[in-house]
């Protein structure tokens, strides 16, 4: 009897763990979330989102990097890369919106995506769980804003 299923998914849900968003979940808070993402992999050049697109929720990346491209003023500013454990487009989670920038692999990426409608499922479903990422995702959304409108060099950049 394998009490946490095989190998392959206790080396994935430890992973899953070390993602920012996901790090305050316990071993099999994770392996529920793992059920309801969505894994990809982009090769360089690749798009994964275009602005203007519709969001339907975030995407973390796993592996590589990805850079935005963004045509707002805002954003411009910003150091617009991602890499392991970063996030991106988590106000789609609350809002079906299109999206303010397109992003695209510098390098072979591997994300999971974690769309609105399995989100909200957790939610109603497993509402310990839901509160652990919902304040993850606050935080990340609250240092960012200060970031973009303060210009604060101190905090992590989008």
């Amino acid at each position: 009897m394998n009490l946490f299923g095989t190998r392959e998914n206790r080396k994935t849900v430890e992973l899953l763990r070390k993602l920012d968003v996901f790090q305050d979940l316990t071993f099999n808070e994770a392996l529920e979330v793992d059920e309801l993402l969505h894994e990809r992999v982009y090769e360089e050049g690749e798009m994964i989102f275009e602005e203007g697109d519709i969001g339907h929720g975030i995407f973390v990346v796993v592996s590589g990097k990805v850079r935005v491209d963004a045509s707002h003023e805002m954003l411009k500013e910003a150091v617009l890369e991602f890499g392991p454990g970063e996030m991106l487009g988590e106000l789609t989670l609350f809002e079906e919106a299109p999206r303010f920038a397109s992003v695209i692999a510098v390098e072979r990426t591997t994300v999971v995506a974690l769309f609105r409608s399995e989100f909200s499922s957790l939610l109603t479903r497993n509402t310990k769980i839901g509160v652990k990422v919902l304040v993850r995702l606050s935080t990340t959304m609250c240092r960012r804003m200060r970031h973009l409108l303060f210009h604060e060099s101190h905090l992590p950049n989008l």
